[in-house]
């Protein structure tokens, strides 16, 4: 953990320019994703990372459950502009900073364009003053999770080894590249019984999306089934904080070093991600 730290803190101190956004997406409900969205900012910013953890699952609030918070401002404030970016920002456990979505997100589409203009200037605040955002989209193709998935500079796509979870992660992963074709996707099996198991799930998904999409999908890791992860949920207390040698919270560390080692294109001329947002929303001025 000594190594992984330092190479961490190495990290940070040389990429300092504007935030990397992941959009931590699935295909169902229920597979782990904001759990998976929660633990992983915490684990980054364990190493002294500013994080921030965006929560674009509609109405449902989840980041704020699981994290035992309950915010006065969420993202409808700042579409109204009765609260600033800044202002609706929460401090969670961990250090990590939580941008409380509540129905918010779920109109962005839909809103009025001053209203998305207030929304991107957040963001675009947010990326400047971020070495991390993580977004946790709802689940499913929906217009809201897909718009997010697309933009961010990648796309965790978090998958269990039930069939349906992985059916419905291959339908996530064609709607996002059908939105953008460049898009950068991985992929964490969640609630693996084994590494074998694990292994034997990325290879089929990874397969169907060269075979049917022509596109790559790279396996970033795998978190075992374990116990301790619905007890910390039940507790509202993220289990890398409530259980810091736990068989989950060991893996999540690896995860969290292997994200930062799998850094994206970082091309001066690649646009940000509040830019591709607000390509994807249709604002002219965003391009």
């Amino acid at each position: 953990m000594a190594d992984q730290a330092q190479y961490l803190r190495k990290f940070l101190a040389e990429n300092r320019k504007q935030a990397r956004v992941l959009a931590v997406t699935s295909g169902k409900g229920g597979v782990g994703k904001t759990c998976t969205s929660v633990n992983l900012a915490i684990t980054l910013a364990m190493h002294k990372p500013r994080v921030v953890v965006l929560d674009a699952d509609l109405g449902l609030a989840n980041v704020e459950v699981l994290l035992g918070l309950n915010s006065l401002y969420n993202l409808q404030h700042v579409v109204y502009g009765e609260r600033s970016m800044q202002d609706i920002l929460v401090t969670g456990p961990g250090n990590i900073r939580v941008v409380p979505g509540n129905s918010g997100l779920g109109k962005l589409a839909d809103m009025n364009e001053v209203g998305r203009e207030r929304v991107l200037e957040g963001i675009r605040q947010l990326q400047e003053q971020s070495d991390f955002i993580i977004i946790d989209t709802m689940a499913g193709i929906g217009r809201n999770a897909v718009n997010f998935a697309a933009a961010a500079d990648e796309t965790l796509l978090v998958v269990t080894p039930e069939p349906a979870s992985i059916v419905d992660g291959y339908a996530t992963l064609k709607a996002v590249f059908n939105r953008r074709e460049d898009a950068v996707a991985r992929l964490l099996v969640n609630q693996a019984a084994s590494l074998e198991q694990a292994k034997a799930v990325a290879k089929k998904l990874i397969h169907v999306a060269q075979q049917h999409m022509g596109r790559k999908l790279s396996y970033l890791g795998y978190i075992p089934r374990d116990p301790h992860v619905p007890q910390s949920a039940m507790q509202s207390v993220p289990y890398t904080l409530r259980f810091p040698n736990a068989p989950a919270t060991k893996a999540m560390e690896e995860l969290a070093v292997r994200v930062v080692h799998q850094r994206v294109d970082t091309d001066v001329n690649r646009p940000t991600f509040w830019k591709r947002l607000g390509q994807t929303l249709g604002i002219a001025s965003s391009a």
